[in-house]
């Protein structure tokens, strides 16, 4: 063991003993951020993270040695450890296959994963007790033949008022990469491939009204290089996960993918830059959790 790592450390959660192997291993090596301040951020957020996760699938992705060494992700957890980690049976068709997802139990279980070297937690968008039917809609924003965040931003503010013109109530928040993630809560009844349809049909008409901002993905490549930004539709199918509101992301500054409000958006007062493990505890402090009604609203999808 490097001796600069430090000894473990071992944290006492919810009955649960928690250990930290290697605190003062530098995941974010430039930065100089540890593994030790990675899991204090998921202590520090875990509570309010976890309505997120309760009850949905998950995909963890893990960066054992830091951001820039391997990685790998998880999705079939063999191992489930009572009132940490559940799994749920999935039937895999492509794969001919079942796996077990991994179903996040408590909070303990948040610092947990990252205590093992999970960074990033990916959700489905439904529940495992109705695995089927969504309890969100999700439009995926990127450009990505260019860096232009006030480009995605003008973007984000233009599907709001869209959405708003509809009678739809909807959330942004970072994607904590280069994007932004707007959701629509919705009434658990329309199936994947209905919810797909529908954000496609929003993407079709953004794309109409703002032909030089909006597109969509081209056949059989979902993100080709564009200098509008696209609307990814294709975000909404089963298997396919999103970065969990409060996930830290794998990459320079230890960005996290963070609520915001459609006030912030449409001033473009922010930058994914601003969101990061060590400003986000300080922001929910003084804003709250603006994005808890996602997790309240049950809205009709509109005909279109």
């Amino acid at each position: 063991m490097d001796p600069n790592e430090g000894l473990p450390l071992h944290w006492q959660i919810d009955g649960f003993d928690i250990e930290i192997k290697y605190p003062g291993k530098l995941y974010w090596p430039d930065e100089h951020i540890t593994k030790l301040e990675l899991v204090t951020y998921y202590k520090n957020i875990a509570d309010i993270m976890m309505p997120y996760l309760a009850l949905r699938p998950v995909t963890l992705r893990y960066f054992p040695r830091g951001i820039h060494k391997i990685s790998f992700y998880k999705r079939d957890y063999s191992a489930p450890i009572p009132g940490l980690i559940d799994t749920y049976p999935y039937d895999e068709i492509s794969q001919n296959k079942t796996i077990n997802v991994p179903v996040v139990a408590s909070s303990a279980g948040i610092i947990y994963l990252a205590s093992k070297g999970c960074i990033e937690f990916h959700t489905w968008a439904s529940v495992i007790t109705d695995i089927y039917h969504p309890t969100w809609a999700v439009f995926d924003l990127d450009i990505p033949a260019k860096d232009d965040f006030p480009m995605i931003l003008e973007a984000a503010g233009k599907l709001y008022d869209f959405l708003t013109e509809k009678g739809i109530q909807s959330f942004a928040k970072t994607s904590g990469g280069s994007g932004m993630h707007v959701f629509v809560p919705i009434e658990p009844k329309y199936d994947f491939s209905e919810v797909k349809d529908w954000v496609k049909k929003v993407g079709e008409q953004m794309q109409l009204r703002y032909p030089d901002l909006f597109t969509l993905p081209k056949k059989c490549n979902r993100t080709h290089d564009s200098e509008q930004v696209v609307i990814d539709y294709m975000q909404n199918v089963i298997t396919r996960n999103t970065a969990s509101v409060y996930s830290v992301r794998a990459k320079s500054g230890a960005p996290v993918s963070t609520p915001v409000l459609w006030k912030e958006v449409k001033e473009k007062s922010f930058t994914p830059a601003d969101f990061t493990i060590k400003t986000i505890p300080e922001r929910i402090k003084q804003k709250g959790d603006i994005f808890k009604d996602v997790l309240i609203l049950k809205q009709q999808l509109p005909e279109l």
